[in-house]
């Protein structure tokens, strides 16, 4: 009759005490190891590229700002506008000038003075006078041949290209400094990108990259690095990178962004590998690099060079192989002890 009852409360004392058991806390000064999980190591072949996202600027040796010469009362018309293309020598606008009237005044006076003296000397400056002030070979033919003078003066093109930017407007008056347009050849451009440091190792003038359209990857065009900034800019912590393409497809025009991959060769013969860039950390002496999972041997810090990074993965060389695990969680536990560490082996 009581044999049920003893051994049902047999089996909950023993309910209990496993209970108990699991948990347990762990010992003082015994914390638990942290979770960790891991991600695979993989080759990156021997040329991989580093991605990073470029604006497209004009190229200043091949853009030109047009500014007055001379004063004028009113802006009487204006030819082109922003976008159209222009030809070398081509009129822009016309402004109405009594300066460049007596300039021309002064030439044709000379034209009709009897000769004698220093005459042709005094029209040698007059024509340079008219030259300086931006008059055409054509305007200075014309004033020779009919000797009457116009308050019109011609403002021309003085290279062939887009008309990036026009200053004054029709009826406005122009004083002399004034910015009337900007001219700029847009077969000639220019991509301004940035690398964070340690990533311009191997980059110098002369690089070959490639340079996309950010929507459109499969049409590129060939690009060279013209300068890497020696400094750190101190706004965004990122070191300035100059490239110069050939944009006579006309497919990129100035301030669109885009794409530029730089080609990651390996140095010293070392394979580059490709990992998780949530793998990489920074030691409190300034090294970069992962903890390595071989085997039943506990996380150890390897250090690594970073040459690039792109859609969470970082590009590195170092001491690792194809095929190792590297941890990318439980990583601040990890970091922290070996930064204690290396600071007793400092102290020591």
């Amino acid at each position: 009759m009581m044999r049920r009852p003893v051994s049902l409360g047999i089996l909950a004392l023993g309910l209990l005490c496993l209970s108990c058991q699991r948990h347990t806390p762990p010992p003082a000064g015994h914390p638990s190891p942290p979770e960790i999980s891991s991600a695979l190591v993989t080759p990156a072949g021997q040329t991989t590229g580093r991605d990073l996202l470029g604006q497209v600027q004009t190229d200043p040796r091949s853009t030109s700002q047009v500014m007055a010469r001379i004063s004028g009362i009113s802006v009487l018309s204006i030819d082109h506008f922003p976008g159209d293309r222009v030809r070398r020598g081509e009129r822009v606008m016309v402004i109405m000038s009594p300066d460049f009237f007596s300039a021309e005044s002064e030439f044709s006076s000379l034209l009709s003075s009897s000769p004698g003296g220093d005459v042709r000397g005094l029209k040698r400056l007059a024509i340079r006078k008219l030259r300086l002030l931006g008059a055409s070979r054509e305007e200075i033919d014309r004033l020779e041949k009919t000797r009457s003078p116009t308050d019109r003066y011609e403002v021309r093109a003085p290279r062939s290209g887009t008309l990036m930017r026009v200053g004054p407007s029709v009826g406005t008056r122009v004083a002399i400094g004034d910015l009337l347009f900007v001219v700029s050849d847009l077969r000639h451009l220019w991509v301004s990108a940035f690398l964070y440091p340690g990533e311009n190792a191997g980059l110098s003038k002369g690089t070959p990259v490639q340079v996309f359209p950010l929507h459109d990857l499969s049409r590129g065009v060939p690009g060279t690095i013209l300068r890497v900034a020696p400094f750190i800019d101190p706004q965004t912590r990122t070191i300035p990178l100059r490239i110069g393409i050939d944009n006579s497809g006309n497919l990129f025009r100035p301030d669109a962004w885009v794409h530029v991959r730089i080609p990651i060769r390996p140095g010293g013969g070392e394979p580059l590998l490709r990992l998780s860039a949530g793998a990489v950390v920074r030691r409190a002496d300034g090294k970069t690099g992962v903890f390595l999972l071989r085997g039943t041997q506990p996380p150890r810090f390897v250090p690594v060079k970073v040459l690039g990074r792109d859609k969470g993965e970082a590009v590195v060389s170092g001491n690792l192989a194809a095929g190792d695990r590297v941890v990318v969680r439980g990583l601040l536990p990890l970091l922290a002890e070996e930064n204690a560490r290396i600071a007793g082996e400092g102290g020591g």
